[in-house]
């Protein structure tokens, strides 16, 4: 299911119950040790926040079930030199408020990446220039040689460029300083889901989007988000029927996850970085 795999594809370790691994609930409830602290797609480089907002908001490339680079917001790609890269968009997508995605919204959003309050200027800092071709192309420049790039913008979230202007959100804040904007709390993507309700550390809401671009695995209409911050309470959650999904599961659990009837833990490729800083 397309909503279950984005909201724990940073997991190595996940549990769900039989409802959602045959992909038949209507309503699909998952609790996680925390919440996402933004709804913001450029405020946090998290991966919570990350795998919150990608229900909501989508980049220009994607990635398939195994991480391999897939189309997403754009269809196709190719580097024409050896520090220009050209972009071709999707064409009839809308966002959740019914403005058409064009050219300008990703000139805007890797804008917006390189202000104060973003944290997710490291993605960026090698772009020299984003130019728009024309409604449904742009072009990248960057600094230097850069063959990963559409490796490194798959974790860049598009936003809409007319409704942040008329909410005031041009720029992220940081939420971490109690700073916020109408993006910390709503959201108008692209994706597969909308954000229906809000309620910080309570519960998030997301809804199916009927006019989604293209398919969504899975019936799940309704995506119920809630934070269980202990790893116990969490897990007796799981077994007990009160949640579908449950991320991540401690180690020691897995065990008696498998052994209990309806509930099956998983595993799968993350994207994390580990390593050791020496100060």
């Amino acid at each position: 299911m397309k909503n279950t795999r984005q909201l724990v594809a940073t997991a190595l370790f996940a549990a769900l119950s039989a409802a959602a691994l045959v992909g038949h609930a209507q309503t699909i409830r998952i609790a996680n040790q925390g919440d996402a602290l933004s709804m913001d797609p450029h405020s946090l480089n998290e991966s919570l926040q990350l795998s919150t907002t990608s229900n909501v908001y989508e980049p220009l490339v994607g990635r398939n079930k195994d991480l391999s680079l897939a189309p997403a917001l754009a269809t196709a790609w190719k580097q024409t030199s050896p520090t220009v890269w050209r972009f071709e968009l999707r064409k009839g997508v809308k966002f959740h408020d019914g403005t058409p995605f064009t050219a300008d919204d990703v000139l805007f959003s890797f804008a917006r990446t390189q202000v104060d309050g973003s944290d997710m200027k490291s993605y960026t800092n090698d772009f020299k220039e984003v130019r728009k071709i024309d409604d449904h192309t742009v072009e990248i420049e960057t600094k230097t040689a850069f063959p990963i790039l559409p490796d490194v913008i798959s974790q860049v979230f598009i936003m809409s460029k007319k409704w942040s202007e008329d909410n005031k959100a041009t720029a992220p804040v940081d939420r971490r300083k109690g700073i916020e904007n109408a993006a910390s709390f709503r959201a108008n993507g692209t994706g597969p889901f909308r954000l229906r309700e809000r309620q910080p550390g309570v519960r998030t809401v997301f809804s199916r989007n009927g006019t989604y671009w293209g398919p969504i695995e899975g019936n799940a209409q309704e995506i119920i988000f809630t934070p269980i911050g202990n790893d116990s309470t969490r897990v007796a959650a799981l077994l007990s029927g009160e949640v579908d999904v449950m991320e991540p599961i401690p180690v020691q659990d897995i065990e008696r996850v498998n052994n209990n009837p309806g509930t099956r833990a998983i595993t799968g490729p993350e994207l994390r970085t580990i390593f050791l800083g020496m100060d």
